[in-house]
Parts: structure tokens; sequence; C-alpha cells
């Protein structure tokens, strides 16, 4: 009676229990995380080794979110207080307005995924030819735009737009199917797919951590293309390919300006990079061990006051 009077006196009123009981989770708990993800994902040194880190702290945000959004939103009552108001009415109301928002992007980037189908067309002959000695899935895209991405989830398929094949030789057409193919192979369609409705359910903060999972899938893809092809041919197929502007929603572009500047120095540089220092390794660490523990929160708040408050 001592421990469950003293902790329900000093937070258990207004953490656990109260007309804030659902809100003060679901409204901070979500930011924190993507704050806290942010902030670990700039200690993530680029390159292929950091991507199930990346990962981790991007689907982190969701995950809290979702821990909070299912517990608010599943308390419906009958409503008689202002109390009764926030508990029973705003707090369900804001989970599915979260959770209704993330289904909405994820529908508007599958619609514009099918959109990219129905407006390819059948590989011409050069292309086909490339596709088939490499065994993907391919789509050629009438347009003047330099495009090559991998879209799909269930069914990843490379599209090739004619602009970059007529600005792509040969050997180049082949470094970049190379790299289409190694996302196919990787599956990085669908964890982008999976990634991004999570970062939806927590929309705050720059989403560094899912820019650092991009990122480094495509270092990976550029490694096995440059083992391939020969990391010239590579690098010369994105500097073909590069260029500004938006790219169609939730689908792999090949060359992005923003990371074309490191992408080129680990494929054309023969000194290994060096390794991240301790402290940053000790900071990244830190992050890591402060994003499960707002994974593990929700539970952890249930079984506290479980254990402190209930009866």
């Amino acid at each position: 009676m001592i421990w469950h009077g003293g902790f329900w006196h000093m937070a258990g009123d207004f953490v656990f229990s109260g007309p804030v009981r659902n809100l003060w989770p679901l409204t901070v708990l979500p930011p924190l995380a993507a704050l806290a993800s942010d902030r670990t994902a700039r200690r993530l040194p680029p390159g292929a080794g950091s991507w199930v880190a990346a990962a981790l702290l991007a689907a982190t945000p969701g995950l809290v979110a979702l821990g909070t959004i299912c517990p608010a939103a599943t308390t419906w009552a009958t409503v008689k207080t202002w109390r009764g108001v926030l508990l029973f009415r705003v707090s369900p109301a804001l989970a599915l307005g979260l959770l209704g928002y993330a289904l909405v992007r994820m529908a508007l980037r599958q619609r514009e995924v099918g959109r990219l189908f129905r407006a390819a067309a059948p590989a011409g002959p050069r292309l086909a030819a490339a596709g088939a000695a490499l065994g993907l899935r391919i789509l050629e895209l009438p347009t003047a735009e330099r495009e090559c991405f991998v879209a799909g989830v269930l069914r990843p398929t490379v599209f090739v737009s004619r602009g970059a094949l007529a600005q792509l030789g040969d050997a180049e057409l082949d470094a970049a199917l190379r790299h289409e193919r190694a996302h196919v192979a990787g599956r990085d369609t669908l964890m982008l797919f999976a990634l991004s409705f999570l970062r939806d359910l927590a929309p705050w903060g720059a989403g560094l951590a899912l820019q650092a999972f991009q990122a480094a899938r495509e270092a990976i893809a550029d490694r096995e293309a440059a083992a391939g092809s020969g990391p010239l041919n590579l690098a010369s197929a994105l500097v073909a390919l590069a260029r500004p502007g938006p790219t169609p929603a939730g689908v792999l572009p090949m060359a992005k300006p923003d990371t074309l500047r490191w992408r080129m120095q680990a494929l054309l540089q023969s000194d290994a990079a060096e390794p991240p220092s301790r402290r940053s390794r000790l900071s990244l660490l830190t992050g890591l061990a402060m994003n499960a523990a707002l994974v593990a929160w929700p539970a952890a708040q249930f079984a506290l006051w479980w254990n402190f408050c209930g009866d």
C-alpha cells in the first residue's frame, strides 16, 4: 500500500490515469521518437553497412505510434464530463486521424505506382535483350526524361525511359540494370513500402533515418553492379541519369543528385573508408537504445500501471 500510494501520488494520476491517460502518449511519444530517430540517423556513416541500423531507426517512430494508437483508438465509452470527452472522444479521434493519414498516403503512393505501370510500354528490342540477359521484368517509359528505377511491391519491375536509353551506352545500360537487379533481389521496394507507412504514422521531423536507409540500399546496389560491370561504367551511368527534380512516389530511383557525390567517391576511391570514431559509435548505440526504450514504453506503461496503480 505504501508503494501504491507513493507511486500514485508522484506520477500515477497524470501519467497512468485521468483524462490524459491516452492523449499524452499519443501527442508526445511519437514526435519524441521521430526527433531521437533523426538525431541518431545523423551519426550513421554513409554506406552499405548502415542499412540495418537505418531501417531500425526509420521504423521506430511508427512502431511507437502504433503502440499508442492502438489503445487510444479502442477507448470509446459513454461521455458525461469534459474528462470523458478527452479520454473517450479526443484521444480516439486523434489516433484514428493518424492512422487514416498513413493509409491515405500509402494509397496515393500505390496509385502513383499503378499509373506508371499503365503508362509504360513493352520494352523495345535493345532494352528487352538487356533485361532478359539479367532475368529482369522490365518496361519502357515513353518519355524523354532520364528515368531508371524499380517500382512494385509484390512484383518489382524495372522501368527505363526512352530518354535514359538515349543517354546510356550498352556497357552503361548493363551497369544500370545490374544496379536495379540488386534492388529487386533485396526486396527493397517491399522494405521501402513498410518503412514509408511507419514513417507516415509519425509524420514529424525530417525523416533522416528513412533517407539513410535508402542511401544505404543504393550503396549496396552500387557495389553489386560495380562488381559485375565495372565501377567506371556504373559511375558513367550515374552521371548520365542524375537529374534534379522530384521522383515518382513509391519508387527507388537509380541516381539522385543529393547522394551522387559520396556514391561516386565510394565507387572510384581505392582507399578504404575511415572507420567511425569511438565517440560516434557510442552516440549511435545510445540513440538506438533510446529508440528501443521508446518502442517498449507503451507496454511498460501498462505493466507499471498494473503493478503500482491497479487494484
